[in-house]
């Protein structure tokens, strides 16, 4: 099922940067089962074949809809995809799962993947310590006392009110139309940035404090360096989506993972829906969508082709939307909130160290331009895999360019011997243009979400529009990316049966 992807690269010092050619489950060969005649009607074109894209699509085939679905990559997933590389599985983009992600469980349930979990970290390796990197201090110490530190930081920054959160964002679900906040009050906090919210309360911080809380801001909104493009009122939203308690963020964000990989997971979404009558066509990208009346939608692709259908599923993230020609036009709001885009210009990095150490390692550092990292398991011959985030350095350079820089990176945080460094930049990803499917509900600026979510969410004529990065509750996540997904399927089925219904009698009477 495997296939070879043209994605990700690999940097050693013997062989330097070496791009492309990776096993990859999510791959699709041959990229193309297209069986309708070129002027076909399809009652849906979904465009992109990420977690959004696969679930609307296989829903709707479930529902007896004919559905084609347009990818410009090589594989499924999106922002998401594993390869597998000397016998481990790298998780390029979103990684971790949790029960609490309604969405994401219920499908791992369905494939029968819930149990089929292991943990990120394995506490029984040498060095099971906590590594701090920042101004004024440089020291090793236990994981509890790190997590006394960060949790006293964390909880400092977010607790507005005396209760963590609870009565300013108590339904963190319900973003604005929410009857037991007023939203006033969602304003007020969204209109500061994190560099604000800092700056309030620095002064009960000391110096290490500080930075590490600087740094653990930054490996969870890969923003700019100076948190200033930073919304605050999103890293409210995340306490609270973790039940207002510092004490689950490790579990939910960065414990367990899939053993076989989110590939594997989205490959058997999409080849559900083909055994039920999915066409797709990969490797193919979208210019312009036209809508030229109420039942008839033009998909054009660069290559000439034009896909037909009643309604479109578009699932491109919001910072490559205006990458796409609409006609009619975006609507103003949904224009300025693509011109804006969310400031998750993440850095995620995995890099191979010699032996089996680090395993159970993880710490922080201040300035880098690797923010947090974390022992992720051994690989067949026994070295050490970490994975690490960084913030907003994209002008600084260019992964591709500069792999060394990264394996610089990784050092400040330890001693380590790193034999690779393994990445995918969606930063100069076409289909990205931003960060890895992987963050907590924070990355979007200062007043946008009041301004802009409304309108991310709504459909525009017979387009409608499903992605994580305005998902009502896992923003960015996997579990967003399916909730976006699912419920435009569930409109888009429920619009068609409506609309058939309706041309019932018409028929008869001919």
């Amino acid at each position: 099922m495997s296939g070879i992807t043209s994605e990700s690269h690999i940097w050693t010092s013997e062989k330097g940067l070496q791009s492309g050619g990776y096993v990859s489950e999510g791959v699709i060969s041959p990229p193309r089962q297209v069986k309708a005649a070129q002027d076909h009607v399809y009652d849906v074109v979904v465009i992109g074949a990420g977690y959004a894209g696969l679930i609307a699509a296989r829903d709707l085939v479930n529902a007896g809809r004919s559905v084609l679905i347009v990818e410009g990559r090589d594989r499924v997933g999106g922002r998401t995809y594993t390869i597998k590389h000397e016998g481990f599985n790298y998780e390029m983009g979103g990684t971790w799962v949790h029960h609490t992600q309604p969405y994401t469980y219920r499908e791992l349930m369905r494939y029968d993947l819930h149990t089929k979990l292991i943990k990120t970290r394995d506490d029984k390796q040498a060095n099971n310590y906590f590594s701090i990197n920042v101004p004024g201090s440089k020291r090793d110490i236990s994981n509890e006392l790190s997590g006394e530190i960060i949790g006293k930081v964390w909880r400092l920054f977010v607790d507005i009110d005396g209760q963590e959160g609870r009565t300013v964002c108590p339904l963190p679900h319900a973003q604005l139309d929410n009857p037991f906040i007023d939203r006033k009050d969602v304003e007020k906090w969204e209109s500061i940035s994190c560099w604000d919210r800092f700056e309030a309360i620095k002064g009960q911080l000391n110096i290490e404090e500080q930075g590490v809380l600087k740094a653990l801001l930054l490996s969870i909104t890969g923003g700019k360096p100076d948190l200033k493009n930073s919304g605050f009122w999103d890293m409210i939203r995340s306490h609270a989506i973790n039940g207002h308690t510092y004490d689950m963020m490790d579990p939910i964000w960065l414990l367990y993972k899939l053993r076989d990989g989110q590939s594997h997971f989205a490959r058997l979404m999409f080849e559900e829906a083909a055994e039920l009558g999915l066409e797709y066509i990969f490797r193919t990208h979208i210019e312009a969508i036209k809508q030229v009346n109420e039942g008839l939608n033009l998909v054009h692709t660069r290559d000439g082709r034009v896909f037909r259908g009643r309604k479109i599923i578009c699932t491109a993230p919001l910072n490559t939307l205006n990458s796409i020609q609409f006609d009619p036009p975006l609507s103003r709001l949904r224009q300025e909130a693509a011109n804006q885009g969310h400031i998750n210009f993440m850095t995620k990095a995995h890099a191979v160290v010699k032996g089996s150490g680090y395993a159970s390692w993880n710490g922080l550092a201040y300035p880098n331009e690797l923010s947090a990292a974390y022992g992720d398991g051994l690989l067949p011959n026994g070295d050490t895999h970490l994975v690490s985030f960084g913030a907003d350095y994209r002008h600084e350079f260019v992964l591709e360019e500069q792999p060394e820089r990264l394996v610089a990176a990784f050092k400040k945080f330890a001693p380590f011997d790193v034999k690779s460094v393994v990445f995918h930049n969606w930063n100069t990803d076409p289909y990205t243009q931003g960060g890895p499917n992987f963050m907590p509900p924070n990355f979007m600026p200062p007043n946008f979400t009041t301004k802009y979510m409304d309108a991310l969410q709504k459909r525009q004529g017979n387009i409608f529009f499903a992605n994580a990065d305005w998902a009502n509750a896992w923003r960015n996540f996997i579990d967003g990316a399916l909730e976006q997904g699912a419920l435009n399927a569930h409109h888009v089925i429920a619009e068609l049966r409506k609309e058939d219904k309706e041309a019932q009698p018409n028929r008869a009477s001919l």
